[in-house]
């Protein structure tokens, strides 16, 4: 005991035993150091439950062998053996619910209250029956206050719901049985009978009698779901169609005796449903006689639309069926459609005979076009729409004369094309000359859009070399007052740029040598650009020079400063680089000349 206080010594009152027993087990980690094994409380539950089973095995032995003590001496002929039963009986029942106290889960807490309600009434009335004075009488109080623990623990197991209530009294009786068992045995006292019956029955009547809150709904429901079924048997017995609202009234009898509300709703539904039916039905022959009338008119325009006359004879047939909706929807649909044919059908036809005329034997890609566009109207024909056949066929005029007007364009065009390439016959690629026969057999095969496009390529082709053409030669003949703009430095380089020019124009690469001297241009003007900044920077440094030489003079710092002498040193390169055209070695010197400058304003 003394090291248990010690391993224990500093842990906190408020912890559980698990912990304890997790730290007793770990003395030398330290309490803030103390590791629990994941497993542990399950460990140290399955042992509690162990220990509690121990104990009610031993209990439930202990009682069996207590009844069986108690009953040795009837066994043994000593005393008699029906006034010993009872008490045993109770010892042994008491044994076998032992183990439902300790798990004590829904199942086991119902077993309880039943054994429960059924032992009381029989506990009472042993109470009655040994009642007497002095010691007998307070055994009997003793059973009196066990019979109504009894009571009380099924009733408030029992008591939760309409359920349970007639369980509690279906146990009742079977206890009232019981105890009437033993009265009749053992005692003829009718206070006794009555004392019994009367407490019994105080609780059993109004248990089997409980009725729910919605018992009078239930109740509604079921007069008014017969009179449903047998005004749905007399109707359906005509050969009305109302296996919806039947379908109704079955779901309703499935669900309404636990929801009636639910079941209240689904009658009221299956009740419309067949109203509404047979509203349908006394409809139903106008609207057939309507749809007859309109297939006939419609078989009258042509032969060839069947569409209107089958959804005719399905609508006949679902009206056999009973299915008065879906015969309904069938003849509208046959009237629709065989207006639709009525309408439009000779006016589609006609304008897709007209339309195969116009298009006749054309040839070519945009005929064949064309040609799919009347296919696809003819399509729309067989397919019954002849809305959709005449919106089609309606279009292939148009795309007929967008047709002409198409190989008109790429005639002029390639005319242009031709007169373009004749007028500049030396000076145009072979491809060129190529795509241009090609645009001449497109617009030959019918392929207009392929030779306009070709065409279009050709002409641009001869506008773009004759520009260049244009420009690079007279870019040469100006080429004295070019090479006047070519920077002295690197005149050599800029020659070479020129030349390239010049010898791709005496190659016939036109476009070539035009995009060289652009580039040339381009960078020349960016040359000048930059030669004409650095000049200016140029101007600005010489002003401030001479101006400072005058400030140096009345200062008496000589030309033989050597200050004085490297400022105009930087000043001469950078005046030097500049009439070469070296910006850079220009930029150099002024960088030079500028600090120069600085370190002699200081000076003065």
């Amino acid at each position: 005991m003394g090291s248990t206080s010690a391993l224990g010594a500093g842990i906190p009152e408020a912890l559980s035993p698990a912990q304890l027993s997790a730290h007793l087990l770990t003395p030398d980690s330290g309490w803030l150091d103390m590791i629990l094994l994941p497993d542990y409380p399950d460990k140290v539950v399955l042992a509690h439950r162990l220990r509690v089973e121990r104990l009610a095995l031993l209990c439930t032995l202990v009682l069996i062998a207590g009844g069986g003590w108690w009953l040795l001496p009837a066994v043994n002929g000593e005393a008699e053996l029906l006034p010993r039963s009872g008490p045993v009986l109770a010892l042994f029942a008491s044994g076998l619910l032992i183990a439902d106290l300790i798990e004590y889960g829904p199942v086991e807490r119902s077993r309880l209250a039943a054994a429960a309600n059924i032992a009381w009434p029989s506990v009472l009335a042993f109470a009655g029956i040994h009642f007497g004075s002095d010691d007998a009488m307070i055994a009997s109080a003793m059973l009196g206050a066990i019979a109504v623990l009894l009571w009380w623990f099924s009733n408030h197991l029992l008591g939760s719901n309409l359920l349970t209530r007639k369980w509690r009294g279906l146990t009742s009786i079977a206890g009232l049985a019981i105890a009437l068992a033993i009265l009749v045995s053992m005692s003829d006292e009718a206070v006794l009978w009555g004392v019994v019956i009367v407490a019994c029955c105080a609780t059993m009547i109004p248990d089997l009698t409980a009725k729910d809150e919605n018992y009078e709904a239930r109740a509604e429901f079921g007069e008014r779901l017969e009179e449903a079924d047998a005004r749905m048997l007399k109707l359906r017995a005509g050969g009305s169609g109302l296996e919806q609202a039947a379908s109704l009234l079955k779901t309703a009898r499935e669900e309404g005796w636990k929801d009636p509300a639910r079941g209240m709703t689904l009658i009221s539904q299956a009740e419309m449903e067949s109203e509404r039916v047979l509203a349908v039905a006394g409809d139903l022959d106008v609207i057939r006689s309507d749809a007859m009338r309109a297939v006939e008119r419609a078989e009258e325009v042509t032969m060839d639309a069947l569409g209107p006359r089958r959804a005719f004879e399905m609508g006949d047939r679902e009206t056999e069926h009973g299915s008065l909706r879906e015969a309904e929807l069938l003849y509208r649909r046959a009237k629709t459609k065989a207006a639709v044919i009525e309408e439009h059908w000779q006016a589609a036809a006609d304008s897709v005979a007209e339309a195969a005329a116009a298009i006749g034997g054309r040839s070519g890609h945009q005929a064949e076009a064309v040609r799919g566009i009347l296919n696809t109207a003819k399509e729309a024909l067989d397919a019954e729409e002849p809305e959709e056949a005449l919106h089609i066929a309606a279009s292939i005029p148009g795309h007929l004369e967008s047709l002409g007007s198409s190989e008109e364009g790429a005639s002029k065009s390639l005319g242009d094309a031709e007169h373009a390439v004749a007028n500049a016959e030396g000076d145009i690629p072979i491809m060129t000359k190529e795509r241009l026969a090609e645009a001449r057999e497109a617009l030959e095969s019918g392929d207009s859009a392929l030779a306009k496009g070709l065409a279009d390529s050709v002409l641009r082709d001869v506008r773009e070399t004759s520009d260049a053409m244009q420009e690079v030669q007279r870019a040469l003949r100006q080429r004295k007052q070019v090479e006047d703009r070519f920077p002295a430095d690197s005149v050599a380089e800029w020659d070479a740029k020129l030349d390239d020019v010049a010898s791709k124009a005496a190659g016939g690469e036109w476009v070539a040598a035009a995009e060289a001297l652009r580039e040339m241009t381009a960078s020349l003007r960016s040359h000048e650009v930059k030669l004409s900044e650095v000049s200016e920077l140029m101007r600005f440094v010489d002003t401030e020079w001479k101006a400072l030489r005058k400030r140096l003079d009345s200062s008496g710092i000589g030309p033989g400063d050597a200050g004085r002498m490297a400022a105009e040193k930087a000043v001469a390169e950078a005046a030097s680089a500049l009439e070469q055209g070296d910006i850079q070695l220009c930029h150099k010197a002024l960088g030079a000349a500028g600090e120069a400058l600085e370190t002699l304003n200081r000076r003065t």
